[in-house]
Parts: structure tokens; sequence; C-alpha cells
């Protein structure tokens, strides 16, 4: 069963409401027109500003509702997501690329990830977008994704595979 937003809701209904009343109120300025003085085409603004604002209203719920459909699905993606990469093996390894090098803006946004810590070796790795990170004075590596906006540290938690792969790849290199 699908989750409904309450807001979504409640603004549909308010925008029917405005509509519906609005029909009614037409109807009721129309006939009593002649009666009060007025003429009877006062009715046709009352009818398309009524019509115009529960449009108006519907169209905000709609939008919300769309929003929280979106929400609902980024969520299902993010626990199947979890769920799969907890598992030993990743349906979608990265490419093995033969060689790409990181950029000063790559090396700059490492640095600026790791500003509290000092570096002791930032090396791009087989896998394009991936690089190992080595912090001085500590024994462990550490994997960081450079596929995005920013880069971000790679969990043994989020891809186990990868980022073990990577370490080995890194304790096997050559000393430089």
């Amino acid at each position: 069963m699908e989750k409904q937003n309450i807001v979504a809701k409640v603004l549909r209904i308010i925008g029917i409401v405005i509509m519906i009343g609005g029909f009614f109120i037409t109807l009721n300025m129309g006939s009593r027109a002649e009666e009060v003085g007025l003429h009877s085409g006062i009715a046709w603004p009352v009818l398309f500003s009524s019509f115009v604002t529960g449009m108006l209203f519907i169209g905000f719920s709609e939008v919300i509702a769309l929003l929280q459909k979106i929400q609902l699905q980024l969520y299902q993606d993010e626990t199947k997501e979890t769920a799969l990469s907890s598992s030993d093996s990743e349906l979608d390894p990265p490419q093995e690329q033969k060689e790409w090098h990181l950029s000063p803006q790559d090396l700059e946004d490492i640095q600026e990830l790791y500003h509290d810590q000092k570096l002791t070796k930032i090396e791009a790795s087989p896998l394009e977008d991936y690089c190992v990170v080595q912090i001085d004075g500590k024994n462990r590596i550490e994997v960081v994704e450079l596929g995005g906006f920013k880069p971000k540290k790679v969990s043994t938690a989020s891809k186990p595979n990868l980022v073990n792969n990577l370490q080995n790849w890194f304790n096997n290199l050559p000393p430089s």
C-alpha cells in the first residue's frame, strides 16, 4: 500500500471545495443579480476566479503527491542498494581502466576531505574514479570515490569487495 501525504489530500479537498463553492455562489449571484441591482455578468469573474484558485490548490496537491512518490522510490532504492551491497557479490563492478590520472582539482578536493589529517600518499587506482589514500601515522588506507560533485569516502560496509580489492592492489604496489 502506498503512503499518501496528508497535506496533499487536504490541499486537494480545499481546491475541490473552492471550485464547488464558487459554482454555487455564482449560481446564487446570477439569479439574484437583478434583485440587488447588479448586472448578471458579475457572476462570470467569480466563477473564473474560484475555478483558477481551486485548480491552484489541486495543482499544489499534485506536486506534493509526486514529491512524496519520488521520495518513497528513492528510499526504497536506497534500502535495496544497501541490502545488495551488504551481500558478498557486487552486481555492477566498476569498469577497469588502463590508466587515468588524478587532476590537480581532484588532489585539492581530497586534501579538503581530509583537511585535519596529513596524507602520506594519494594513488589513482586501476578503477576509474576511485583512488586510494594513505593517512600518515595510520596503518590502514581508505578508498575515495571521485565520480560525483565532491569526493566521498567508500566504506567497507557499503562496498566490501571494492574496498578489499583496492586495498590489496595498493599494498602490492612497488614502493615509490
